[in-house]
């Protein structure tokens, strides 16, 4: 009797250990992640759009073990505001410029990329490896991947620009950025940081007569109730960026990650084939509204600009990097 009450007990005590393995087990495996993502760009902006599509791919892909509730438009915060909840963790992910940092201010060299092929061959070379190293070193962010952002062109309320002769003294605002500010500074103009929820208001009373954005955000901020003519100079084309935060992006696993990677590829390419798309469709609306076209001299631009990202690509990007970026233009 006493032998079969210890086999009794020892069995129990196996089915009890069975009975914990298999629940850690399955815990381990129901893991759900719940993401918070942040972006600036408006409800019907591309970037949403891509977004949405990334939170239904990695939903869809992951099983419901990863949900991402993107936040658009400013509501979880503007700007540096966002990267920073990023590298604290308030916010998991977001969709984000260049700007507010070091490395990725050289990015916004001007005539830095021809266009967005030129684009995507950077983001699938080694040199783009090495950038979000290096933004990794600086910021304690992961860089997710790159996707193509539309070109800046430059709008004015008072007189037409065709060559840089025609931008001296023009008071313009430019994104908080030195770049940008000895960009403008080259082409003789009078660049003025100002922080981007304040440019409306600024072109309306006059604090500056122009500003340079992708026709999408010149659409989508009303920009033609203040502006009058557009110069498309195409001179940035400014990648926007998938970033999250560093200790989340390590827990996620290798798994994982590479869902994210592989979904963020698919949106990144959606978001390109909007901007594309619309291009024409944004110009005929801003025609529509009343602004004028004119031609710009590109050549006297990149001309003007030339020697500008002598002076920051390579204390931003690294040495050489400028260059390694150049040869992947054709």
């Amino acid at each position: 009797m006493r032998i079969l009450k210890v086999v009794l007990r020892m069995h129990l005590v196996v089915f009890l250990l069975l009975v914990l393995i298999f629940s850690l087990a399955d815990n381990a495996h129901a893991k759900k992640w719940r993401l918070r993502s942040a972006g600036v760009m408006s409800i019907e902006a591309p970037y949403t759009v891509g977004m949405n599509k990334l939170c239904e791919l990695v939903k869809e892909r992951s099983g419901g073990d990863i949900l991402i509730k993107h936040h658009p438009a400013g509501q979880l915060g503007k700007g540096t505001a966002i990267i920073e909840g990023v590298k604290l963790g308030t916010i998991d992910m977001a969709a984000t410029g260049p700007l507010g940092s070091r490395v990725l201010s050289g990015l916004v060299s001007p005539f830095l990329f021809k266009d967005h092929q030129h684009l995507d061959r950077v983001f699938a070379s080694p040199v783009w490896e090495k950038i979000k190293k290096l933004y990794l070193e600086e910021t304690g962010i992961v860089i997710v991947g790159g996707a193509y952002f539309a070109p800046r062109m430059l709008t004015t309320k008072k007189k037409k620009v065709v060559s840089p002769s025609d931008c001296k003294g023009l008071k313009i605002r430019v994104p908080p950025a030195p770049v940008l500010v000895s960009t403008w500074k080259a082409l003789g103009a009078s660049p003025t940081p100002i922080a981007f929820a304040e440019l409306f208001t600024a072109l309306q009373q006059g604090t500056v007569d122009a500003q340079e954005n992708p026709y999408q955000v010149i659409w989508d901020q009303s920009f033609y109730e203040v502006q009058k003519y557009i110069s498309p100079i195409s001179y940035i084309i400014p990648p926007r960026l998938l970033i999250i935060n560093a200790d989340l992006w390590k827990n996620l696993g290798p798994e994982k990650r590479k869902l994210i990677e592989e979904s963020w590829a698919e949106a990144a390419k959606l978001i390109q084939s909007i901007y594309l798309e619309k291009e024409a469709w944004y110009e005929q609306k801003l025609k529509e509204k009343g602004m004028i076209f004119v031609e710009p001299d590109i050549a006297a631009f990149r001309k003007a600009t030339e020697n500008v990202w002598q002076e920051f690509a390579p204390k931003t990007l690294g040495e050489g990097v400028y260059e390694e970026i150049q040869k992947l233009r054709n």
